[in-house]
């Protein structure tokens, strides 16, 4: 088995470009989001110019309604064409690939007036030839690509065969739920159902922790905030990194409250946005993947997510991100206001579950 940590887009679409290059058999990639700027049509031009027979695209239908991170029907977007121009461009790129005999596909329909538009599949994944596997938090768009990220490349067949089968599954339209364990690897395939069920694995690892935890996301959010406070009032060491400037405004402020009522080491990364996806405990279980350890994660998202024990890996993780991220980042100095923060909470315990059950309306 052959594991690369590959941090940020340039090193993650280097490796994925020699792949796709080399590849004979097949190629599979599922995202969220796929958008027809510079990093989706270089995407699509070494696809169009592979001869691989089977490629296929999952894409979630997140995208006909967020293009370049907004709202395409929000008031203030009404006259923004240049972004009503990608909306259109992206879809005729899906129709141009579709007909060189790219195969696309998108997932969890978005319902009538986007009732359901929480209820995404959030994986993200590549895999080629039955022998390759990428996974982490990677989109095809410029500015996911302009974020700080991971992707773990595995060269082995049957870790890339068992993610085989539930790119296939969800391409037939059926979402699972399962886990499976590699030697020192484990993954858990979440259905958007049974989410929680299988969270109580990570909460377990939480609440066993005896030394320190360390988080890098930018989207956490209760219930997470409540097993890592009670791991701090047990003593356990909380190294939280998370973005100085966070793409959805509401969780700034909110996750300022949490992290300085929970005593959480709380620092900020500078100058760039956050969509890491990483929790180590106790320098032992180490979880990325497609989770944010948010509320949607926790409930209705489709997501991957590995549980890393292999040492060597985790020194690697340490050394190439967590000692770097900690040294770009800096401490978290201000004061937030109580009520500012119980009301951003409120907000959010209140949208949060509505979003959840509208998700799941007639699906």
């Amino acid at each position: 088995m052959k594991i690369d940590i590959l941090v940020d887009s340039e090193e993650f679409f280097q490796h994925l470009k020699n792949d796709i290059r080399n590849a004979q058999k097949n190629i599979y990639i599922q995202v969220m989001t796929f958008e027809a700027d510079k990093a989706g049509k270089d995407l699509c031009e070494l696809l169009m110019d592979s001869s691989v027979r089977d490629i296929r695209i999952l894409i979630d239908s997140y995208i006909k309604a967020i293009i370049s991170d907004c709202f395409i029907y929000s008031p203030k977007n009404v006259f923004n064409s240049s972004l009503k121009n990608e909306f259109v461009e992206t879809f005729k790129l899906i129709d141009h690939l579709n007909d060189t005999d790219i195969q696309v596909r998108l997932t969890n329909p978005l319902g009538p007036l986007f009732i359901r538009l929480m209820g995404r599949n959030h994986k993200k994944m590549m895999i080629i030839d039955n022998k390759i596997a990428y996974l982490g938090g990677f989109n095809f768009s410029d500015h996911n690509f302009l974020w700080h990220d991971i992707m773990f490349r595995i060269e082995e067949q049957n870790i890339a065969s068992f993610l085989e089968k539930d790119f296939l599954a969800t391409w037939d339209g059926k979402n699972q739920c399962c886990e499976k364990d590699f030697n020192s690897l484990k993954f858990y395939i979440l259905d958007g159902k049974t989410n929680e069920k299988v969270f109580e694995s990570i909460f377990e690892m939480i609440e066993q922790a005896k030394h320190t935890i360390f988080i890098e996301t930018a989207y956490l959010s209760f219930p997470f905030y409540e097993k890592l406070r009670q791991a701090s009032e047990r003593g356990i060491s909380i190294n939280y990194i998370a973005p100085e400037n966070n793409n959805i405004s509401i969780m700034q402020k909110y996750t300022y409250w949490e992290a300085e009522r929970s005593h959480f080491q709380f620092r900020l990364f500078k100058n760039n946005m956050i969509h890491m996806k990483a929790m180590l405990i106790d320098d032992q279980f180490l979880v990325v993947g497609s989770s944010n350890f948010d509320y949607f994660s926790y409930t209705c998202y489709q997501e991957l997510i590995l549980v890393i024990q292999d040492l060597d890996i985790i020194s690697e993780f340490k050394r190439e991100v967590i000692h770097v991220d900690w040294n770009r980042s800096v401490p978290w100095t201000g004061k937030t206001s109580a009520t500012i923060g119980l009301i951003h909470y409120l907000v959010l315990r209140t949208i949060f579950p509505t979003l959840k059950i509208l998700s799941r309306i007639n699906k």
